[in-house]
């Protein structure tokens, strides 16, 4: 809570200050300032800023050979420009740097406590440089007035406590109690190390003053060196103390202020402060992007287990910042580059044009092609804005619309105006994408995401703010005229540009909606069954292979079609029914073929029901496990209704032969009079119960269905009082077993253990080697005090969930069998919210969101 108080607390008072101290802002005359900066200047101030950034990298390279650490001095450089690169402008929880070099060094093989070490240092060096600064400000006595609002003892007293870092560091930095994070083997910092710490911080502010002169002098502030110092320390160490990102705001506010306060005007210091944001922090960061797109890239796989070791390191909770932002570095960057590529194009447009720039370019060009370049440079600019939806997806289409008209719109912007700056711009984004090409491999997105949501109302609010400025500049002008056009007709060009704007929008919502959807899933036909029932027969099939017969599920072939599986979809989520069925290889081929499909979908892979024999499998793969409860299996070669074990059974039988009911295997085809005794009993059973059908995991009463297995019955003089269809075992080793389980009302006591015990004698006699009683959900999870929260909610649940859903009483009633239990599991990629997932997994069950919420309470 405190570190988002204290940066909006800072933000709300220099923005009172700004208000109460700027009489007005003439954006104009910034325009000016800018667009009247020469190219090579402007050029040499960005190659100096970016000289400036690298430089702090050489602490890290000093601190990496006190540490001792076998990384080469260029890798360590490098990992430190992105991290400083991204860290200026995305210093999420002041931790962006240090999380993206704690994953960097580890993944090269570095023990976290010494990665954890270097970070440490690096941290508390930086300021040593800062603090110098202030300290010669203040011997100096130039201390800048900010404004009459702020008391100068104030400003006095702020400047005294950063003074006092210089000294404290090298007083705690002494001190082993206070140096706990160090590694014990590791001497404490010498004073040679810090005072060369000291003096490449100090340099390394001093290069950071120097872009900001340079950018201020060519803006036409012609600030003498040790005023600007002087303005920079205050600035700075203000900006440090508010913990916003880089500063943003606090930085440039008070540096205005303290500016204005020397007599400097408003319009040219905000031109060379968004110069010096543009060169110092916008150019690096691109850079480090670029960088950290084929260093950390290359690294993805070491990342991850890199993250995953950490969760638990100190280091990685303080800086509070999800892996997944590290692992897939600079997508959603992108996005918001993209985005604002946009919206820059917009701004772009609703603001005059100097009148200087527009007058060469007439000169060159004719009036007709620079209206033209004005009028599509608004339609690509609110294309742009909705494409930044698609890069955030990784979206393959979005990625190849974007690339053109990026290309397309940095010649518009030079067309239209000589826009250097917002060429650049586009052209860096442009390149930048590029580099990340191969990333872009979705074919669909969801379009009912809050992502989406999101992205769209940014779409429509930047639109809207265009709107509203055109709509006012009509107004404006007595002299509008939307059919002149001329030089100085901008508020007729702008008003022809809200068409384009219109159309824009209209394009983008049309391509979203029909370009982007995802593929609809078919449902197999039976030539398609007839394929996979062959496949099970040769290979095996698993405990639910029987119901892809149910034709309610989607079957997803491997590449090679050696291998298949049956799965569903429900929101985003794509759940494959156990593991999928085909040869070894094939197997694990399958499952990356499945998530790599459902990434291109845009969609979460899950793996319902899978089993302890496959859990290295899903764990190799990238997946977390969920254990959803154990799977009851019978060896047929130890049944044989002797002893004490199967007591229950053989009463079971007893009575069923005082009761003279009679068992019955059928095998398919059934003839109409068979089905609609059936569907009586069903109906029956469903009406006893209170409840409907259900789907995915649980069979339910269809014809079709029943169609392609035998059904076991059992008759009470002649009329048929309960039965269940048979899961046939397929292939060798395969597991024998029952689906729907179903009997009237007035059936005698046990009528259920006499048919179970008739489907086990007949497998038995026929050579199956095992049968399943099916899952007892939730069972033995999260037993333990050691088990993961979700697990330990789950084993509430099961303890205290019984008057609803029988949990107990099915795991007991299934125990008198004596089964072997066999762990079933959740397979589901890293970072999912399990309890939200089994919600989704048991309205897929229940046939949908609707009938989940407002059906019967039980699993049929």
């Amino acid at each position: 809570m405190l570190r988002w108080c204290i940066p909006l607390a800072f933000l709300a008072l220099v923005a009172w200050l700004v208000v109460r101290e700027i009489d007005s802002l003439d954006l104009l005359a910034m325009q000016r300032s800018l667009l009247r900066m020469p190219l090579l200047p402007t050029l040499g101030i960005a190659a100096l800023a970016l000289a400036a950034v690298a430089f702090t990298g050489f602490i890290d390279v000093i601190l990496a050979r006190w540490l001792r650490l076998a990384v080469r001095g260029r890798e360590v450089f490098r990992l430190a420009f992105i991290a400083n690169s991204l860290s200026n402008t995305l210093n999420l929880s002041g931790a962006m740097g240090s999380a993206v070099r704690l994953l960097g060094f580890v993944s090269m093989g570095v023990e976290s406590s010494r990665a954890g070490a270097l970070i440490g240092m690096q941290v508390l060096s930086l300021p040593l440089g800062l603090s110098l600064l202030v300290a010669s400000t203040l011997l100096l006595g130039r201390i800048p007035a900010i404004t009459a609002s702020v008391a100068q003892w104030l400003v006095v007293a702020v400047l005294a406590a950063a003074v006092l870092y210089l000294p404290l560091f090298f007083v705690l930095t002494a001190r082993r109690g206070l140096m706990r994070w160090l590694p014990a083997q590791h001497a404490l910092p010498t004073w040679p190390l810090k005072l060369q710490l000291s003096l490449l911080s100090l340099i390394d502010w001093l290069l950071a003053a120097a872009v900001l002169h340079a950018c201020l002098e060519l803006a036409g502030v012609p600030i003498r060196p040790l005023d600007l110092l002087a303005c920079f320390a205050v600035a700075s160490v203000l900006g440090l103390l508010s913990l916003v990102p880089g500063g943003i705001g606090v930085f440039d506010s008070i540096l205005v202020l303290a500016l204005a306060a020397l007599g400097y005007g408003q319009a040219a210091s905000l031109a060379g402060l968004f110069l010096f944001r543009i060169c110092y922090y916008v150019l690096p960061l691109f850079v480090g992007l670029s960088i950290g797109s084929g260093m950390l890239a290359r690294r993805l796989p070491l990342l991850g287990r890199a993250s995953e070791r950490l969760r638990r390191h100190p280091l990685f909770r303080v800086l509070d910042l999800p892996a997944s932002l590290l692992a897939n570095l600079g997508i959603r960057l992108l996005a918001v580059l993209t985005f604002a590529a946009g919206a820059l194009l917009l701004a772009s447009a609703a603001i005059p044009a100097v009148r200087e720039h527009i007058e060469v370019v007439r000169d060159l060009l004719p009036l007709a092609a620079i209206e033209s370049a004005y009028w599509l440079s608004i339609l690509s600019g609110v294309l742009l804005l909705g494409l930044g939806r698609g890069i955030d997806g990784r979206l393959r289409l979005a990625y190849r619309l974007a690339m053109p008209l990026l290309l397309l719109s940095a010649g518009l912007a030079l067309t239209k105006g000589l826009h250097y700056a917002e060429a650049l711009f586009l052209l860096g984004v442009a390149g930048l994408l590029r580099l990340r090409k191969r990333e872009f491999s979705q074919a669909a997105m969801s379009l009912s995401s809050a992502a989406t949501f999101g992205w769209f109302a940014g779409l429509l609010a930047v639109v809207a703010v265009f709107f509203a400025i055109g709509i006012g500049s009509v107004f404006g002008d007595d002299s509008f005229d939307l059919l002149y056009f001329g030089v100085d007709g901008h508020s007729s060009r702008l008003a022809r540009g809200l068409v384009a704007a219109l159309i824009g929008l209209i394009t983008y919502l049309i391509w979203q909606f029909f370009a982007v959807r995802r593929a609809p899933l078919k449902f197999p036909d039976r030539e398609e069954l007839l394929r996979a029932r062959r496949l099970f027969e040769e290979f095996g099939g698993g405990e639910f292979a029987h119901l892809c017969f149910m034709r309610d599920k989607y079957l997803f072939w491997s590449a090679d079609g050696h291998a298949v599986m049956a799965c569903g979809a429900v929101r985003d989520r794509l759940v494959a029914l156990g593991s999928p069925c085909g040869s070894e290889a094939a197997r694990r081929r399958a499952i990356l073929d499945f998530r790599r499909f459902a990434d291109a979908q845009d969609r979460v892979p899950v793996f319902y029901e899978v089993f302890e024999r496959d859990l290295s499998l899903y764990h190799d793969l990238g997946f977390d496990l969920f254990k959803l409860g154990e799977l009851a299996i019978i060896p047929l070669a130890e049944f044989n209704l002797a002893g004490k074990r199967w007591e229950d059974l053989r009463q079971a039988l007893n009575r069923s032969a005082r009761e003279q009911l009679d068992f019955e295997l059928i095998e398919p085809p059934f003839d109409t009079v068979l089905m609609s005794e059936l569907e009586q009993v069903s109906e029956q059973w469903l009406a006893d119960k209170s409840a409907r059908e259900k789907g995915f995991s649980l069979g339910r009463f269809d014809r079709d269905y029943l169609e392609w297995g035998q059904v076991a019955i059992v008759r009470r003089a002649g009329e048929i009082i309960a039965f269940a269809n048979v899961l046939p075992a397929y292939g060798p080793g395969g597991v024998l077993s029952v689906d729907l389980m179903r009997h009237v009302a007035d059936a005698p006591r046990g009528t259920m253990d006499f048919l179970f015990a008739r489907i086990m004698q007949w497998g038995k006699e026929r050579g199956h080697s095992h049968f399943s009683l099916g899952m007892a959900p939730l069972s033995r999870v999260g037993d333990n005090p050691y088990a993961r929260i979700n697990e330990r909610l789950a084993a509430l649940a099961f303890e205290y969930g019984g008057r609803i859903y029988n949990y107990q009483g099915l795991r007991r009633y299934k125990d008198k069998f004596a089964p072997q239990w066999v762990g079933a599991y959740l397979a589901y990629p890293r970072g999912l919210w399990v309890p939200g997932l089994l919600l989704d997994i048991a309205a897929l069950v229940a046939g949908g969101y609707r009938r989940f919420l407002l059906g019967g309470k039980h699993d049929c």
